[in-house]
């Protein structure tokens, strides 16, 4: 008779039949298994054997020993997780096939690794399979063994301290399969890391959430980017905030960024922009303030100078101090050709970050363009008697111009060495007006 929720089924002869050809052929693979182990070990033993005498001629029988180890214990992983993932062994039949698997399991597991240290080719699936099958094994001695009997009490112990080190290994599988560009791999191994201690909670610890072998972010991060790579805007919005956790400069800028380039893959540029808005306003002094910003101005200054310029006064008034916030105003009375208002903004951008290229350049050119056909609009004509008076000021003004914006230019230089396009042109012109054609001279290459 077969029970299942208080209710009782009769078998007929052929699914009885059928569960006792079942439990015969786990009984089987449990054995053939355990026997694969003990040569294993016997190989092994002999191996190190070899090496302990340090002779080189022996170095060729370690080598086949362990293609033979490797071999068997593939072999043996399959038939001990097929037996009892069938679940055709009854639970006080379990403790010998687990400690068979963590055994073999163990030794994939550093023959895998150890070509990896060596940039040896690499096989992932078989490491994903030697990782499941060493915690299922070490995992099942604990849940099976009985501490207190004289042979199996050793090696539930073992278990216990083993089994929160074979964490780690989750975190290495979900590097290697993110290197392969293997999502849904990846994924897997993420998983099953994040809730190790969920998915083995005899060997739980605070520890194994909050101060995990190997930080979570970095590896939702390498998911978050494959997974965007290829389109799995799903896969994006699941690991999104971990992503956000790696405490990484340029990955923060790609995952703040790439994240509202999604909605507009989609087509949603409502969702898109309120989806950046309610980042910024929402934290207006972040992390991801600055990303934020310079994404929703790109997106204002398409409407016009004047939408550009409102958002970045918004912005301003929750954070005086968002780098890209200042730029944009900036910009936004640049191009009203209001130069000296401009200028005021610019300078902001470089006092808080003084290796900001963009904000040194627009800086420079603030004043050059105040230098030039607009300058009359800083000066006061009235306060001349002749014209004379009136060019020598103008000549002192623009001069003095032009030398303000020199060091501006030459930090751009610096800072943007490939980005002459920024910088060359105006910087030449201010040389040659300077007469320093020297200066000027060395600016021909740039200029072709």
């Amino acid at each position: 008779m077969c029970v299942a929720a208080g209710i009782t089924f009769a078998q007929t002869p052929e699914e009885k039949a059928a569960l006792k050809a079942a439990e015969k052929e786990a009984k089987t693979q449990v054995a053939q298994g355990i026997k694969l182990r003990d040569e294993i070990d016997l190989l092994y033993n002999a191996s190190q054997a070899e090496l302990a005498k340090g002779d080189k001629a022996k170095l060729d029988l370690v080598a086949k020993n362990s293609q033979q180890i490797n071999e068997k214990a593939i072999e043996a992983n399959k038939l001990l997780t097929t037996a009892l993932e069938s679940g055709n062994i009854v639970a006080k039949k379990r403790f010998d096939p687990c400690r068979a698997l963590d055994n073999v399991s163990t030794h994939l597991i550093n023959s895998q690794l150890a070509l990896a240290k060596q940039n040896e080719p690499f096989d992932t699936l078989l490491f994903a399979k030697a990782v499941d099958g060493v915690c299922t094994g070490c995992y099942g001695q604990i849940e099976y063994g009985n501490i207190k009997d004289y042979e199996q009490g050793p090696m539930v112990k073992e278990a216990y301290a083993k089994m929160p080190r074979l964490m780690v290994n989750y975190a290495y599988l979900c590097i290697f399969y993110a290197q392969g560009k293997n999502l849904e791999g990846a994924i897997d191994a993420y998983d099953k890391y994040v809730n190790f201690d969920k998915n083995y909670p005899k060997v739980a610890t605070e520890d194994m959430r909050k101060n995990p072998p190997y930080p979570f972010a970095p590896l939702a991060s390498n998911i978050y980017y494959i997974a965007y790579t290829q389109q799995r805007y799903d896969v994006c919005e699941k690991y999104y905030e971990q992503a956000l956790q790696y405490d990484d400069e340029d990955n923060r800028k790609f995952v703040v960024s790439s994240h509202s380039q999604i909605y507009l893959a989609q087509g949603d540029t409502a969702k898109w922009v309120k989806s950046v808005e309610d980042m910024l306003f929402n934290d207006p002094t972040g992390p991801n303030a600055e990303i934020a910003t310079q994404n929703l101005l790109a997106y204002y200054i398409k409407k016009s100078n004047k939408a550009m310029g409102d958002f970045a006064d918004k912005v301003l008034a929750d954070n005086p101090n968002n780098k890209m916030a200042n730029y944009g105003k900036g910009h936004s009375l640049f191009f009203d050709e209001k130069y000296d208002e401009a200028f005021t903004y610019f300078q902001k951008t470089i006092e808080l970050d003084p290796d900001f290229a963009d904000g040194q350049n627009m800086c420079g050119m603030s004043l050059y363009r105040q230098a030039g056909d607009n300058y009359f609009k800083y000066i006061d004509k009235k306060k001349f008697k002749t014209s004379a008076e009136l060019s020598a000021a103008e000549e002192k003004y623009v001069m003095s111009l032009y030398r303000q914006a020199v060091p501006y230019f030459e930090t751009c230089r610096t800072l943007a060495p490939d980005e002459s396009g920024q910088w060359a042109g105006p910087l030449q012109t201010i040389y040659r007006n300077l007469g320093e054609k020297a200066k000027a001279a060395e600016l021909d290459v740039y200029m072709k």
